[in-house]
């Protein structure tokens, strides 16, 4: 066991620190590697005063119960993180992921040298469809470009079909008696989690409808760019690499691409799916042009 969540977006304060610290100063006094998650909601407004704010989901103003926990953290030489969750209804993620990293940069504010974490478990949705399978590209890619957050997860995984009655439809893997199929949210987590690098790699759109992070194995041999098309046409850019040259003349393509509202059923459990392609990329002199579908999700492995 290396983390607890204590509690699941719940309204942080002094009720809440007083509940943590009885917790985890036994749970510390155990095992002191564990590390304990605070379980906190959303923000829908950019913070800038830590003890000053609207917009949270459990209607705090003020993140002074935080500043107890990471004060407690420190006290006892320990790591506490905390969980901030994002809304990615689609096709683009609404105010809650600009606001996750105010809230990054308001907890640092106010840690004083305390060692904390922030993370998303849950990126939330009402719907399965492409929209939020695009909304969850574009927060995990702006996640890895910001390189703060350890661990983002998409809820909700199982979903058994036909049996949604609590407004949460939002499943990345569906099942009936018979069979499971993955949702178009569920493909871009296989898509990412397969095609996985851990260093970062600056990257630059100049279309405001085209995202893209980049990402590169240790020893520098493969690049990975992952690229989401919002918009309702296919865009046709230039590509520039600088820094790296492929050593194959073909590249690995994955494109999840469909109409917004487009899901898969049980009686179509395919509709959309990622497509494998292999790209001759002519890269000369680090440049080329690569075609982008209505849309999209793209992965290019160089």
């Amino acid at each position: 066991m290396k983390y607890i969540e204590l509690g699941n977006e719940e309204k942080v304060d002094d009720a809440y620190f007083q509940k943590f610290k009885a917790m985890a100063e036994v749970i510390w006094a155990k095992d002191p590697a564990v590390i304990l998650i605070v379980g906190d909601f959303s923000y829908h407004k950019v913070i800038t005063d830590p003890f000053n704010f609207s917009g949270a989901d459990s209607h705090i103003t003020t993140l002074a119960a935080h500043q107890k926990i990471l004060q407690l953290a420190k006290q006892h030489d320990r790591e506490v993180w905390f969980d901030v969750h994002v809304w990615t209804g689609g096709p683009q993620p609404d105010s809650t992921l600009e606001s996750m990293f105010s809230y990054i940069d308001a907890l640092d504010k106010i840690a004083d040298g305390a060692k904390h974490k922030v993370l998303v478990f849950e990126l939330n949705a009402n719907n399965h469809s492409q929209r939020r399978a695009l909304a969850n590209a574009l927060a995990i890619n702006a996640i890895q470009r910001d390189g703060r957050l350890p661990v983002t997860s998409s809820a909700n995984c199982l979903q058994p079909d036909g049996q949604n009655d609590n407004g949460w439809n939002q499943g990345l893997l569906f099942l009936n008696p018979s069979q499971v199929w993955l949702q178009p949210p569920g493909y871009v987590t296989q898509m990412i989690s397969r095609n996985y690098q851990p260093i970062e790699v600056k990257t630059e759109s100049l279309d405001r409808d085209i995202d893209v992070s980049a990402t590169k194995s240790e020893d520098g041999k493969t690049l990975v760019l992952q690229v989401v098309n919002v918009g309702a046409k296919p865009a046709r850019l230039p590509l520039k690499i600088s820094g790296f040259v492929p050593a194959k003349p073909v590249a690995q393509v994955l494109t999840l691409e469909g109409p917004l509202d487009a899901c898969n059923t049980a009686d179509n459990t395919e509709a959309i799916k990622p497509v494998k392609t292999q790209w001759k990329h002519g890269l000369k002199d680090g440049e080329t042009s690569v075609t982008f579908p209505a849309h999209s999700f793209t992965i290019i492995r160089l």
